[in-house]
């Protein structure tokens, strides 16, 4: 919050119309709170129509209007014909366009890669009705399914709030296999993929792709990415119940 000390410093500024956006916002918000300081614009503002009304006006002689604008010219002619002398800057520029569209072409996000592939996955296990190879509401089977399969153990919990386990399936993602386990609540449907993190954590994040919501975290060594057609409030919640259960095992 601006204090009346600091609303002082851009008084001046404020008059000008040179105050960044955020800045001139939180003066404004002072001003209206402060009837000192709104008092004190009011009358930097008087004094400066004062002396704008009363102050001498002398108009540049024609002569000398020419001059600047002649010289004006010289300089903004001279500084082009310098920069077609030098064409290694073109060359530069187009060098480094050149490799930054390279590297993203063939570097894509890794993150949001893994986030596209979890969407991807999504939608085409519910197109082709294969959500899961294992059909249970109970952890307890659903975990075990997975023993052989895949080389890790993947913590199989439930979130509470009105969701059933619907199962689990095995799917791919990043060319390795990944358990993948679906919760359901009515319309509300949500799956979890699970992978060992291999010392490349997947960062806290959350994404909104093709209409769908996706959130990723890491804990205990794995890497989770959930998805789902909930809102991002409503899978944020689920996430929350997620982690504090696997957290407890």
């Amino acid at each position: 919050m601006m204090n009346c000390e600091e609303a002082d410093r851009f008084l001046d500024a404020y008059l000008d119309g040179e105050l960044e956006p955020d800045k001139r916002a939180e003066l404004d918000q002072h001003l209206a709170d402060c009837p000192e300081c709104k008092e004190k614009l009011a009358r930097l503002r008087q004094l400066r129509e004062f002396f704008t009304a009363n102050a001498p006006h002398y108009p540049a002689p024609p002569e000398l209007r020419g001059k600047v604008l002649a010289r004006l010219e010289v300089t903004r002619r001279s500084n082009l014909i310098s920069l077609v002398r030098r064409p290694w800057l073109y060359a530069a520029a187009l060098l480094i366009v050149s490799l930054v569209l390279a590297w993203l072409k063939f570097f894509p996000n890794q993150e949001e890669q893994v986030a596209n592939q979890a969407v991807a996955n999504f939608k085409r296990a519910a197109l082709l009705e294969r959500v899961c190879d294992i059909v249970s509401p109970d952890p307890g089977v659903v975990k075990p399914w997975f023993t052989g399969k895949i080389d890790f153990s993947p913590p199989v919990v439930l979130p509470g709030l009105n969701f059933q386990m619907r199962g689990g399936r095995l799917d791919v993602i990043n060319n390795r296999k990944v358990a993948a386990v679906t919760y359901k609540r009515d319309k509300d449907l949500v799956t979890v993929f699970v992978w060992p993190d291999a010392g490349k954590p997947v960062p806290q994040k959350d994404w909104t792709i093709s209409g769908y919501m996706v959130c990723a975290w890491n804990t205990k060594g794995l890497n989770f990415v959930a998805v789902s057609n909930m809102s991002e409030s409503g899978l944020d919640e689920v996430v929350g119940h997620l982690k504090e259960a696997v957290a407890s095992q």
